[in-house]
């Protein structure tokens, strides 16, 4: 079981690192879609960076639900600022679309979420 951030910010992945060592959930980063794709097979969990350029989400959504774990979250996050990409992502069928602050306070608790024991596991937010 692994974690996986589509991202080139620093920061982020910095943060997502971070809640992912704390969980014991491994994480790889992508820094473009197709190397997402690639790394997305069996992942138990995706985020996505809607800053990154040139990203076609409702083409990627699809694509990454099709090789990820059949219940992974897909998550996708941007500035507030950026409401049509957050809007793109929400079309696209993102299971949560957050802003950025809302990634660095819940990104933990969607990694608990999957290593908690299944009798145990707390309802999504």
């Amino acid at each position: 079981m692994h974690a996986l951030l589509l991202s080139s910010d620093l920061m982020l992945i910095s943060t997502a690192q971070g809640a992912a060592d704390r969980q014991g959930v491994p994480l790889k980063i992508a820094s473009n879609p197709a190397h997402a794709a690639t790394l997305s097979a069996g992942a138990a969990a995706v985020a996505i960076d809607l800053r990154m350029p040139a990203l076609n989400m409702a083409a990627l959504v699809p694509q990454l639900r099709s090789l990820a774990s059949p219940q992974a979250p897909i998550v996708a996050c941007a500035p507030h600022v950026h409401a049509e990409a957050l809007e793109a992502a929400a079309a696209a069928g993102c299971d949560e679309v957050i802003t950025r602050g809302q990634f660095d306070r819940r990104f933990d608790a969607l990694l608990a979420r999957l290593t908690a024991p299944a009798e145990r596991r707390p309802a999504a937010d």
